[in-house]
């Protein structure tokens, strides 16, 4: 098996520069996957190496989700998102990375947002480079 890239980043072992947010337990990254009119896809994870969601210990999962309502509220001041859509995939059809993650995904006006997406396409570098710096800003902004 191969390692999980969730937790290199979490460990702070690759793309550093991609976190928006970090505590000793959650960590915050821009999607690798961007919708071209939901712009700021965002992924809170756990440091640790968790797959399931019902394997979440207790404390871990109350931090998770606290960080994600505040990624709620930041992605409006970051993007002009004027909300968000929340969801948690749990080992679905297809998933490739076993590692629990949130997405928070910023709505905007007539954005014609739909699950599944087919038409997401990964974002350069430079994109979520730019959207963790804006994200990380908005953070610090609310914190």
């Amino acid at each position: 098996m191969s390692e999980c890239a969730f937790c290199g980043i979490g460990r702070g072992e690759i793309d550093e520069d991609l976190v928006a947010y970090r505590s000793e337990n959650v960590f915050v990254v821009p999607a690798l996957k961007q919708r071209q009119s939901n712009p700021g896809h965002a992924l809170v994870l756990p440091v640790s190496h968790v797959t399931d969601l019902h394997e979440v210990p207790t404390d871990l999962l109350h931090e998770i989700f606290e960080v994600t309502a505040r990624v709620t509220c930041a992605v409006k001041d970051a993007y002009g998102a004027i909300g968000s859509t929340v969801t948690q995939n749990n080992h679905i059809p297809g998933q490739v990375l076993h590692h629990v993650h949130v997405h928070v995904v910023p709505r905007f006006e007539d954005d014609g947002f739909r699950m599944p997406e087919t038409a997401l396409c990964e974002a350069p570098r430079g994109v979520r480079l730019a959207l963790a710096a804006d994200l990380r800003k908005a953070l610090r902004l609310g914190a």
